[in-house]
């Protein structure tokens, strides 16, 4: 089993809330669902920086965390978004359709063989460098975040397979774990 963790292509579009408190809520997902009272967040597609280039991506990074994706990105994988979270959508400015995904967590991080720092003076964590996962929680899981705030998702080989497979474009992916 290997997992990787999506990370953003270079040159690709990235989004930005629109109203910079919203970004909280992307740092509370925690896999529980949010269907029934979901508002959708405003967004709008930019540059990473002025040199950078604006290609259109199928996953244009938010920046941290959870997976921002177009439609195209969503029916491509939708068998396996949703049977490992909830696809939730956007709202822009420019009508491009975007989601976002709230993963399923799955506490299966192995701290005692991960390297990570701790935020001082608590037992927080905050930052993986390398992380190491028990096999067993992640067993047959395509798409995961882990119970840490501001968690990355990771992604199963199989996710990368169907990615590459589809021509989706704008993501990159590392691997961080097999076991």
């Amino acid at each position: 089993m290997v997992i990787y963790e999506p990370i953003p292509a270079e040159h690709y579009e990235c989004v930005n809330a629109i109203h910079s408190e919203e970004y909280e809520v992307f740092r509370e997902f925690d896999g529980s669902p949010r269907a029934a009272t979901w508002k959708p967040i405003a967004v709008r597609r930019v540059r990473a920086d002025k040199r950078q280039g604006f290609k259109p991506s199928d996953f244009p990074s938010l920046g941290f965390g959870p997976l921002v994706m177009r439609r195209t990105a969503v029916d491509a994988l939708r068998d396996i978004l949703e049977a490992n979270g909830e696809v939730l959508p956007l709202s822009t400015d420019d009508g491009v359709e975007l989601y976002v995904l709230n993963a399923r967590v799955i506490d299966a991080l192995d701290e005692a063989n991960s390297t990570l720092r701790r935020i001082p003076g608590t037992d927080r964590i905050m930052w993986i460098k390398k992380p190491a996962f028990f096999a067993s929680a992640i067993e047959g899981v395509d798409l995961f975040r882990l119970p840490h705030r501001g968690s990355s998702t990771y992604v199963s080989e199989r996710f990368v397979e169907r990615v590459k497979a589809a021509g989706l474009r704008g993501l990159d992916f590392n691997e961080v774990w097999s076991g």
